[in-house]
C-alpha cells in the first residue's frame, strides 16, 4: 500500500477521532435538564424559607419579594460555580438598581464561605445552613447538582430553573425578560 495514502488515512481517522471526542467530552459535561418533576415547578410560587446568613442573622427569602431574584446554590469545593461568579457579581452591579437581587446559598462551612466572599469581592448576599440541601431540593434541584440556579420573578413565581454551569448571556437574558 502506498505510505502516503496510508499516512492520510492515519491523519483522517485522528481527525474523526479526535472531533468526536471533544463531542462526547462536551456532552458528558452538560448536566441534565431539570427532571420533569422539577419543571412542573415553574410558574409556582416560590416556597418560603430562612436561613443564616454569614453575620449569623437568620434571613427570609421574602424579604427581597418584589424583586426579581437569581438563587444561587453554590460551594466553594465546586470549579463551575467559582466560574459562575463574576458573572454573577457583574449582575449584581449591573441590574441591581432595576430591580435584580442575587442570592447566593453556600453548601460550605461559615469559614470557607467568609473566607471566599472576602477574597472574591462578592456583592450580594450569601446564606448558609443546615437546611440549604432541603431548600436546594424544594426549589427542584431534586438530584443534589452543584452549581444550580433559580430564577424567581417579583411576585415569586419560579420561571426557570438550571443544573449545572449558566452563562452569564442566558442570566442576563432571563433577567431581561423580567425586568
Amino acid at each position: 500500500m502506498n505510505k502516503k495514502l496510508m499516512i492520510g488515512g492515519a491523519l483522517v481517522l485522528f481527525l474523526v477521532g479526535a472531533v468526536g471526542g471533544n463531542y462526547a467530552i462536551k456532552q458528558l459535561r452538560q448536566p441534565p435538564p431539570p427532571s420533569s418533576a422539577a419543571q412542573t415547578l415553574i410558574g409556582t410560587a416560590m416556597p418560603t424559607f430562612t436561613l443564616l446568613g454569614l453575620d449569623d442573622v437568620r434571613e427570609d427569602v421574602n424579604q427581597w419579594q418584589g424583586k426579581v431574584r437569581i438563587i444561587n446554590f453554590w460551594a466553594t469545593w465546586c470549579p463551575p460555580c467559582k466560574r459562575e461568579i463574576p458573572h454573577l457579581i457583574e449582575l449584581q452591579e449591573r441590574y441591581g438598581k432595576q430591580g435584580l437581587q442575587i442570592i447566593g446559598i453556600a453548601l460550605d462551612g461559615k469559614a470557607a464561605v467568609s473566607d471566599y466572599v472576602n477574597e472574591s469581592g462578592i456583592n450580594y448576599p450569601i446564606l448558609l445552613g443546615d437546611n440549604a440541601i432541603e431548600v436546594s431540593e424544594m426549589l427542584g434541584n431534586d438530584m443534589g447538582i452543584l452549581p444550580y440556579t433559580v430564577i424567581i420573578d417579583q411576585v415569586g413565581d419560579i420561571t426557570y430553573m438550571r443544573y449545572g454551569e449558566v452563562e452569564r448571556s442566558t442570566l442576563e437574558s432571563e433577567i431581561k425578560k423580567l425586568l
